[in-house]
């Protein structure tokens, strides 16, 4: 909790839309209040009317140079550490990678890696000061196996869910709990700014970001190092483990190439 006794605060980035949105509304609904992190400061203006809470906003880019600093410095001036802290910003883009911007492909990392891994480290010091405090990091149903055409995306989801499982085991006794959250297809903007058809079968076999969102705050809030939503998404993960990595790869490149 806070310093200062009032209302715990959570912080949750890409907040304005997705399962970012979705988490939002849980935390407000528990009795947070929240800080909401995003680019569009007209969509979480939008938000925040909806959330029944005291709400605090930033528009950053996560990727430009500073960016993670002021959100400490928000953090330092209010003498607030977060009873939450949700990394759910970042992005994908579908494709070979041979074939992409080198320029995005370095902004995805930094975003899905970088900020991802510098948020984590500075909120995992300030909660363990207090003794108690949660941060989930929202890797992907990508991170259990190679990725052909979501090749760069995969590796960085890779990271974050190993990353997660040993900043978790690095917390254990401190009272903080650290979370990989590994979502499968969810209906949210990601398919279609990945470079996905509108209509593709990644939109059709997609989750309810609603359901998605609930499932990972409760893991989070129960302790939990690992989760995934849906028995489907559970299976496949678990399979990946047994299989031979050739057949692995290639059944991902099968069924992402149909993705399109």
């Amino acid at each position: 909790m806070s310093s200062d006794h009032i209302q715990p605060l959570a912080v949750i980035t890409g907040a304005s839309s997705g399962i970012g949105r979705e988490f939002a509304k849980l935390a407000a609904a528990k009795g947070y209040r929240v800080l909401l992190i995003a680019r569009n400061m007209h969509a979480l203006e939008v938000l925040s009317r909806d959330l029944r809470t005291e709400t605090h906003l930033l528009a950053l880019d996560l990727t430009a140079p500073g960016a993670v600093d002021q959100i400490s410095s928000w953090l330092s001036d209010r003498r607030i550490t977060p009873e939450i802290f949700i990394n759910n910003a970042g992005f994908g883009a579908f494709g070979a990678s041979s074939d992409m911007d080198e320029a995005m492909l370095k902004k995805m990392i930094r975003l899905n890696v970088m900020a991802l891994t510098s948020l984590s480290i500075r909120m995992a010091r300030r909660m363990k000061r207090e003794g108690h405090g949660h941060i989930l990091n929202v890797a992907s149903t990508a991170a259990f196996q190679p990725c052909p055409y979501l090749g760069v995306y995969g590796a960085t989801k890779a990271y974050v869910l190993s990353f997660t499982e040993s900043l978790a085991e690095e917390l254990r006794g401190t009272g903080v709990t650290a979370t990989a959250f590994c979502p499968g297809p969810t209906h949210t903007q990601f398919g279609v700014t990945a470079g996905l058809k509108a209509d593709s079968p990644f939109e059709r076999l997609s989750a309810d970001a609603g359901s998605v969102a609930k499932t990972g705050f409760e893991g989070m809030m129960a302790g939990k190092v690992v989760v995934l939503d849906g028995f489907t998404n559970r299976l496949g993960a678990w399979m990946t483990r047994f299989l031979p990595r050739n057949i692995v790869r290639r059944i991902a490149s099968n069924l992402l190439q149909k993705m399109e």
